[in-house]
């Protein structure tokens, strides 16, 4: 069983406080950020900052990532060699061009890890793969680069910049067609490489009501989580992207009825009323599968 990756949060790398307030978060995960939340003349002094963060904080049951600079620039290959000896759980990569990014950042991770006397693999990868035009295109074979990528989201604000968009939603607060685009691919890039799928940042923080719905059409669109950027978010991606009680209970249920039909011989039958068969199991199995219950 993976592990559950409702909500990610972001932590701005070298940010006391923050890194204090979100140590009391729900959040399945915390990315303690070298990235965009850092000024540039503040990046290498935030390394051993963040390599402390890692070393000497309780983390308790939270993943530990770590948002590294593009592997491209001049500061994301440091990143890598300053933090790993914290051994944390992972990194996000930002703006991957195409695989051979992902492949130079898993290369350089197999030296590091042998370097460090770390299990061999064992440092992930979550990639937001559409912060470029380039690697819109080229989400496919991004999302499936190496076996270390566990994840993928999308980036909209980056893209928006990128492509010099005016805008990315309408007034109604839906997104536009090369947004929406973009969230559709790396919904089924995701899917295609067996991977997770994470919802991007909601940047209105005081809106919690649309981001509850920016989250259930994320759960329908088949994402398994969502990056949050302020505290209060935390418990609303939570709550919506943890199966409800019912729909488990029913995804158990048509589970054991497939195992007792099966023993029959039997791999369509009426469950509840309605005709099932393999689509319908896999669908619950996944159900299971976000909620940790299998």
């Amino acid at each position: 069983m993976g592990r559950r990756r409702r909500s990610l949060h972001f932590v701005p790398g070298g940010n006391e406080k923050m890194l204090a307030k979100a140590l009391t978060l729900p959040a399945d995960g915390l990315i303690l950020d070298l990235e965009d939340a850092v000024p540039p003349d503040r990046k290498v002094a935030t390394r051993p900052v963040v390599r402390d963060w890692l070393s000497t904080r309780e983390f308790g049951a939270r993943e530990r990532w770590v948002r590294m600079n593009p592997i491209w620039g001049p500061l994301g290959a440091a990143d890598l060699a300053e933090t790993i000896v914290a051994r944390p759980d992972g990194y996000v990569v930002p703006k991957p061009r195409h695989a051979a990014d992902v492949r130079e950042i898993a290369q350089a991770l197999d030296r590091l890890e042998q370097r460090h006397g770390i299990p061999h693999g064992s440092t992930r990868l979550t990639l937001i793969a559409t912060e470029t035009a380039e690697g819109l295109l080229n989400i496919r074979e991004v999302a499936s680069a190496s076996p270390r990528v566990v994840a993928i989201s999308w980036g909209v604000e980056d893209l928006g910049a990128a492509m010099g968009l005016e805008r990315v939603r309408d007034t109604e607060g839906r997104y536009l067609d090369i947004p929406r685009y973009a969230r559709v691919v790396c919904a089924v890039a995701a899917a295609a490489a067996g991977v997770d799928a994470l919802d991007t940042v909601y940047t209105d923080i005081a809106d919690l009501a649309g981001l509850r719905r920016e989250c259930e059409d994320a759960v329908a669109m088949g994402f398994t989580g969502k990056i949050s950027i302020h505290p209060n978010q935390v418990p609303v991606i939570n709550d919506v992207f943890t199966p409800a009680k019912e729909a488990l209970e029913e995804a158990r249920e048509l589970v054991a009825a497939f195992e007792e039909h099966a023993r029959r011989g039997v791999y369509a039958f009426t469950f509840r009323g309605r005709m099932v068969d393999a689509p319908h199991l896999a669908r619950a199995r996944k159900l299971l599968a976000r909620a940790g219950s299998e």
